[in-house]
């Protein structure tokens, strides 16, 4: 990934004091990102460097998690990391940007008559969609599955799909984690597993398709309404 030359807006500049040796520095927070303006700020976030503060005077690293929303463009979608529990505020904020932006952005609108499905409810199929992160390394892998082209809510029932075969091999622990690496040159997707066998990388040459397809004929049905949270939880609960 590019450098990018770093602005002189749209973020600011905190005082904060170092947990290793308690002297302060400045750290740059950007509460709000926009792909297609904040270049530098977008950077950073695909490469996991968002919340990373190095000290001047001891060079520790330390992580340093705000709350920050991020505006993917392209995929017309909103990402909010929150780490508040005022859950409601956070889903209130993004329905309202979602709102805001349907209204402002063209848009397709489609009735059961142009649907070959009975009984199907009418739906918007390109309006803006949104989604609440609780932690940074959630908020790091979506967008970066943003960033190359993927629907992160298909990411999420591959990871369940693969861990599931995995597990009845045992080959993998309940409690590990799959973490999205890379596209494989074959066109097929490859995860991390992170926990008792961590590093181990599985490559998936198929999936991505027949949980893309799995997934829109829910959202076609309307399944996927009022959805804002898309982590392992509610895959596990929407793959059957």
């Amino acid at each position: 990934m590019g450098d990018f030359e770093k602005p002189v807006s749209n973020s600011q500049s905190l005082l904060v004091k170092c947990p290793h040796c308690a002297q302060s520095g400045s750290f740059e927070v950007w509460q709000r990102i926009t792909s297609s303006t904040d270049e530098y700020a977008t950077n950073l976030l695909l490469k996991g460097e968002l919340f990373k503060y190095t000290c001047p005077t001891c060079n520790a690293t330390t992580s340093m998690v705000y709350d920050c929303l991020y505006h993917d463009v392209n995929r017309r979608a909103f990402l909010l990391l929150s780490n508040t529990q005022e859950e409601k505020k956070s889903v209130s904020l993004l329905r309202a940007l979602q709102e805001k932006q349907d209204r402002e952005s063209p848009h397709l609108e489609y009735s059961k008559d142009d649907i070959p499905i009975a009984g199907t409810p009418s739906f918007r199929f390109d309006r803006y969609q949104v989604r609440l992160a609780t932690n940074a390394f959630e908020f790091f892998e979506k967008a970066r599955v943003w960033n190359e082209g993927y629907d992160d809510r298909v990411i999420e029932l591959m990871k369940i799909a693969i861990k599931r075969g995995m597990l009845k091999e045992g080959i993998i622990g309940p409690d590990d984690t799959m973490i999205y690496e890379r596209t494989m040159p074959d066109g097929g997707i490859s995860f991390v597993v992170v926990g008792d066998i961590p590093g181990d990388s599985v490559g998936v040459p198929q999936g991505y398709d027949y949980c893309k397809t799995y997934l829109e004929e829910g959202e076609i049905l309307g399944a996927l309404e009022d959805e804002y949270r898309f982590d392992s939880n509610w895959a596990k609960t929407y793959l059957p």
